[in-house]
């Protein structure tokens, strides 16, 4: 017995000192070990957010009133925030890998949860509006083509049109949907949104139509864009030197030009 009452005793002093040695460490911070993006060369910070460093700041600076703010000190901050969307929007990965990188360090969740609020920011009125607009007058139209022409010696373009395909993830097969899911599948076959772009001679957008499915032709997209009636007015008022150039996929109109072959 007196064995026995040893043995009990060295148990209790190991299990004792074993709960000493293992009890949880002191959680550390998140920031601890997040390197900070804006310390890469101005080439590899463009290369990982297709922005300057000088834009993505006053990026910053628009967005902060518009992405809700820290409830929690464990909460993200907006400048994390908007750097994580834009490395997702530049590099087309995955949202793990985007929350992996050693400037996030951050769940897949909470990679979802910026870029709901960033892409919700960005399509803001007060900041979608200020960056994307097409000339609303003949004087800002003027202005457009001088330095479209200043840039390539063309004479007369406003501007370039062209669609691109955006992947979705396929919608519901529900019968009963207005918008079936095969309607998105585009003629490569995968499910898209195809997004009709117009830039300028500097790559400024000035308008963006993202109203129709995979399986549109850009035609058709274009013959019922805002801008179409537009341009055609301009052109049947009289005012003939404001044309888009376009690919073969338009039909040559005198206020849309496209490839002589």
């Amino acid at each position: 017995m007196a064995n026995f009452d040893d043995l009990a005793n060295l148990f209790v002093i190991e299990n004792v000192q074993n709960q000493i040695n293992f009890q949880p460490q002191p959680r550390l911070r998140r920031e601890t070990f997040v390197s900070d993006a804006f310390k890469l060369s101005n080439s590899a910070f463009i290369k990982n957010y297709r922005l300057s460093k000088e834009l993505v700041k006053d990026l910053i600076e628009e967005l902060s009133p518009l992405i809700s703010l820290q409830n929690r000190s464990s909460d993200l901050d907006v400048t994390t925030k908007v750097l994580i969307s834009l490395n997702f929007y530049a590099t087309g990965s995955y949202q793990t890998p985007v929350g992996n990188s050693r400037f996030a360090l951050v769940s897949q969740s909470s990679v979802s949860r910026c870029l709901e609020q960033v892409t919700t920011a960005l399509n803001d009125e007060s900041i979608f509006g200020k960056w994307v607009n097409f000339p609303s007058n003949l004087t800002k139209l003027r202005t457009v083509r001088n330095e479209f022409y200043e840039t390539t010696g063309f004479q007369g373009c406003i501007g370039c049109i062209d669609c691109t395909h955006v992947a979705i993830v396929p919608p519901n097969k529900d019968p009963l949907n207005a918008n079936p899911e095969y309607i998105y599948i585009n003629r490569k076959g995968y499910h898209s949104v195809n997004v009709q772009l117009i830039c300028d001679s500097k790559l400024r957008i000035m308008n963006v139509n993202a109203l129709f499915p995979g399986s549109t032709n850009d035609s058709h997209i274009w013959n019922n864009s805002d801008v179409f009636p537009v341009v055609k007015e301009i052109y049947e008022r009289g005012h003939t030197g404001f044309f888009l150039l376009g690919d073969s996929g338009y039909a040559l109109r005198p206020w849309l030009l496209i490839p002589y072959f």
